[in-house]
C-alpha cells in the first residue's frame, strides 16, 4: 500500500509541475453530472439525480486509457473487479461473486445480452468490437432486475455504441507491442440516402502467450478477427430504425488440467480451441412530440465454441416491446413485455457433458415501474418485473427508489430497495464433470464427480441501498454509495452416497450435487472522485470496500460441503490523471490496487498503466502504452475451473491511428 501511495503522489507531482491553460476535456464536471443515462430508468434522465449507482465510462475515457479490450476498460469502474486469467479469458464481477463465469452480473450490448444460458457468464473473448465505436458503458452497481431481468442481482453492465451518423468518413488503425503483437482496425462510415447512415469495420488481433507461474512461457496465444456494421434510418419525423450486426472467429490456446480440483496424480493439457459466431439486432422507435414513445427490438445471436473437448452450440432469440408514457407533468410510466428463446447443445467431451445434450430454453418476461414527482425536489419510483423461467417457473422481481435534490440541484440524496434472482443454468441443472481424479492407494481410483440439479430453486438477493452526489464546487465532484445485500438460496456442492465398483483399478466415487444450501450478507461501499486542479488536468480517485460473510444451512451436510460463493476483495483503490502537456500532446496515467481476496494464496497486486500521446495535424494521433510497469509478471486470478492461470506480463504497445 506504501508503493501505491508513493506511485498516486509522484503523478501528481508530475501532472501538477506543468500548469497550463488548455482545456482538458470539452464537459465541464457540471455537463458530467448532467449526462444522459438510460440504464436506470430504461429512459434518458439525468446522471446526477439517478437513485442508484451508476458510473458511466464515456468515449473520451475509453481513447485516453491506452485499453486494448473491453475487460481492461472495465477496470475505471469503481466496485467492478477485473481479473485477468489468461491471455482471452477474464473473471469480471460487481460487488464480489467473482469467477470466470460471473453468474450474478448482466452485460449488453446496445440492448442485446451477452450472458451464455449455458456456463452462466460472459464469454469476454467473444466481444471485441472496436472501442472507438463506443459511445459510453453505464455500469449499475447493485440489482437491475426490475428493469433488465433475471441475473442482473449485482450489476449491470450496458455498453452503447455510437450512431451511424456519429462515424462518418473512414478509420485505419495499427498498432503492436511487446504483448498484444497486433492490433489492427478499418472502418468506414457513410450516408444511405437522404434519411441513413452506416459503418463497416473490421478488426484483427494477435495477443502472444503470457507467463506461467513462475516465469516460464505460457501456453495461451489468442488470435481472432471481428468484422461488423451499423445503420440508422429516420424513416419519418418520429420514427427511427437501427440496425447492426457482426461475426468473429477467434483460435484460441490453454492450459488446463485433468480436474477441476488439484491433485498429486493430475494431468496438464495443451489444447487449441476455436469460437466463432454472430448477432443481428434491429430496433424500431416512434417518438411522438407528445404522448406514448414505443420501441420494438429483437435480434439472434449465435456462438460455436471447441473449448470442452465437444462443440457448444448456442442461439438465442429475443424480442422485446416497450411503452413510455407521460402522465402529465408529475408522472413518467415505463412498461414492456418480452420473449426469449436459448436452443444450446455441447458434444459429450472428456472435459464434461451436460444432460440432456441439447435443450431449449425460454424465458418470458413483463415489467412495469412508474416514477412519481411527489414535489420539486422529491421522485419516488416504484416497479416490478415477472419472469417464467425455465427451471423455478414465475419469479417476482420488485423495487423502489427515492430520489431528493433540494435547492440548486447541485446534491441529491438517494435510497433505494430491490430484489433480484439468479436464474439456474444448463451448467448448474445438467452438468456432469470429473472435479478431481487421484490414485489414493496402489489399484485404487477415486473419483470425486459433480451432477447438476434439475430441482436447483433461483439464487435470491434482496438489496438495501443509500447514496450522495454532489457538485461540491466547480472543479470537484463526489459520489457516494453504500449496500447492505441478503442473500439466500445461494449455491453449493453437496456429496451424495459413495460408491465402489470393483476392478482393475477399483473405482471409487464421490458424488457431489448442487444444492441451494447456502446463504451470505455483504455490505460496503464505493466512493468516486472528480477534480480538475487546473484547466487541462483531471484527476478521479476511486475507492470500494466490501465485506462478505457467507454461511450454510443447517441442513447441508457441513464440512463436507462447499458454498461456491467466492472472490471477495475488500478493498480496491484506484486514481487516473488525465494531463494535456500541450494542444496535441497528452500523458495519462492510472493506477490500480486490488487486495489479497480472504482466504487466497494471491497477494493483492497494484497496477501502473502510462499512456502518451501526440496528434498529428488535425486527423493522426500516435500514442505509446505501457501496462502493468511495476512488476515483469502479475497474477491476478489464479486457475479458473480446470484453466490454468498464468501470469500478466510487463507489455508496452504503440498505436498509429489516421481518421478521415
Amino acid at each position: 500500500m506504501r508503493s501505491l501511495l508513493g506511485i498516486a503522489c509522484l503523478l501528481v507531482l508530475v501532472a501538477g509541475a506543468a500548469a497550463g491553460q488548455n482545456s482538458l476535456a470539452d464537459a465541464s464536471l457540471e455537463q458530467l453530472l448532467n449526462t444522459r443515462v438510460t440504464s436506470v430508468s430504461k429512459r434518458e434522465a439525468k446522471l446526477g439525480r439517478s437513485a442508484a449507482a451508476v458510473f458511466v465510462i464515456s468515449a473520451e475515457d475509453i481513447r485516453r486509457s491506452g485499453a486494448a479490450n473491453l475487460p481492461d476498460v472495465l477496470r475505471m469502474a469503481p466496485g467492478v473487479d477485473v481479473q485477468q486469467v489468461d491471455a482471452s479469458i477474464w473473471a469480471i464481477s460487481i460487488r464480489g461473486f467473482n469467477s470466470r463465469y460471473s453468474n450474478k452480473v448482466l452485460v449488453m450490448v446496445d440492448g442485446r445480452s451477452i450472458y451464455t444460458p449455458t456456463f452462466a457468464g460472459v464469454y469476454w473473448d467473444n466481444q471485441d468490437l472496436p472501442l472507438e465505436d463506443i459511445d459510453r458503458i453505464e455500469v449499475i452497481r447493485g440489482p437491475g432486475a426490475t428493469l433488465w431481468g433475471a441475473n442482473a442481482v449485482n450489476g449491470v453492465i450496458s455498453i452503447l455504441t455510437k450512431s451511424a451518423k456519429a462515424t462518418q468518413g473512414g478509420l485505419i488503425a495499427a498498432g503492436g507491442g511487446s504483448n498484444t503483437r497486433t492490433l489492427d482496425t478499418a472502418q468506414f462510415g457513410g450516408k444511405a440516402g437522404p434519411a441513413g447512415a452506416y459503418r463497416i469495420y473490421g478488426r484483427f488481433l494477435d495477443v502472444g502467450n503470457l507467463a506461467m507461474p513462475g516465469g516460464d512461457p505460457a501456453y495461451d496465444r489468442w488470435s481472432g478477427v471481428h468484422g461488423g456494421f451499423r445503420s440508422d434510418w429516420d424513416l419519418s419525423p418520429h420514427d427511427a430504425l437501427m440496425v447492426e450486426g457482426d461475426l468473429f472467429v477467434n483460435r484460441e490456446h490453454e492450459t488446463v488440467r485433468s480436474g477441476w480440483i488439484p491433485s498429486a496424480s493430475q494431468t496438464l493439457v495443451r489444447q487449441q480451441f476455436d469460437s466463432s459466431g454472430g448477432s443481428l439486432l434491429a430496433r424500431w422507435t416512434h417518438s411522438p412530440e407528445s404522448g406514448v414513445q414505443t420501441s420494438v427490438q429483437a435480434y439472434y445471436d449465435s456462438y460455436r465454441r471447441t473449448e470442452f473437448g465437444g462443440a457448444e452450440k448456442v442461439r438465442s432469440f429475443d424480442v422485446e416491446f416497450q411503452q413510455h408514457v407521460s402522465l402529465g407533468s408529475r408522472q413518467e410510466i415505463v412498461w414492456g413485455l418480452g420473449y426469449r428463446g436459448s436452443p444450446s447443445s455441447l458434444t459429450a467431451g472428456p472435459a464434461l457433458s451436460l444432460s440432456p445434450a441439447s435443450r431449449t430454453d425460454t424465458l418470458w418476461s413483463v415489467f412495469l415501474e412508474d416514477e412519481i414527482r411527489l414535489t420539486g425536489s422529491l421522485s419516488l419510483t416504484l416497479g416490478g418485473r415477472l419472469e417464467h423461467g425455465p427451471y423455478a417457473g414465475w419469479e417476482d422481481e420488485p423495487g423502489a427508489r427515492l430520489a431528493w435534490s433540494p435547492g440548486s440541484g447541485r446534491n441529491t440524496i438517494w435510497l433505494s430497495a430491490a430484489k433480484a434472482d439468479h436464474l439456474p443454468s444448463r451448467t448448474d441443472t445438467g452438468i456432469q464433470v470429473d472435479l478431481q481424479s487421484a490414485l489414493v492407494a496402489p489399484n485404487v481410483l477415486q473419483v470425486v464427480r459433480l451432477y447438476g440439479n434439475p430441482r436447483l430453486n433461483d439464487e435470491e438477493m434482496r438489496d438495501y441501498e443509500a447514496g450522495y452526489r454532489a457538485r461540491i464546487s466547480d472543479d470537484l465532484t463526489a459520489d457516494i454509495a453504500t449496500f447492505l445485500s441478503c442473500y439466500r438460496h445461494l449455491e453449493t456442492y453437496e456429496p451424495g452416497t459413495v460408491s465402489v465398483t470393483p476392478g482393475s483399478p477399483v473405482l471409487v466415487m464421490l458424488p457431489m450435487t448442487f444444492e441451494n444450501l447456502s446463504r451470505g450478507v455483504d455490505y460496503g461501499g464505493e466512493v468516486s472522485l472528480n477534480w480538475t486542479p487546473a484547466k487541462r488536468w483531471r484527476i478521479r480517485p476511486s475507492y470500494s470496500y466490501l465485506h462478505a460473510t457467507m454461511s450454510l444451512e443447517p441442513s447441508s451436510h457441513g464440512a463436507t460441503s462447499a458454498s461456491i460463493a467466492t472472490g471477495f476483495p475488500q478493498n480496491q483503490f484506484q486514481i487516473h490523471s488525465w494531463f494535456n502537456l500541450s494542444r496535441k500532446t497528452e500523458f495519462d496515467q492510472s493506477v490500480y490496487y486490488t487486495a489479497r481476496l480472504p482466504g487466497s494464496s494471491i497477494p493483492g497486486h497494484t497496477r501502473l498503466d502510462v499512456r502518451l500521446a501526440r496528434r498529428i495535424g488535425e486527423n493522426v494521433e500516435v500514442s505509446l502504452v505501457g501496462q502493468n510497469l511495476l512488476r515483469p509478471r502479475t497474477l491476478e486470478f489464479g486457475d479458473a475451473e480446470s484453466t490454468i492461470g498464468t501470469e500478466a506480463l510487463r507489455s508496452v504497445f504503440g498505436r498509429i491511428a489516421w481518421s478521415f
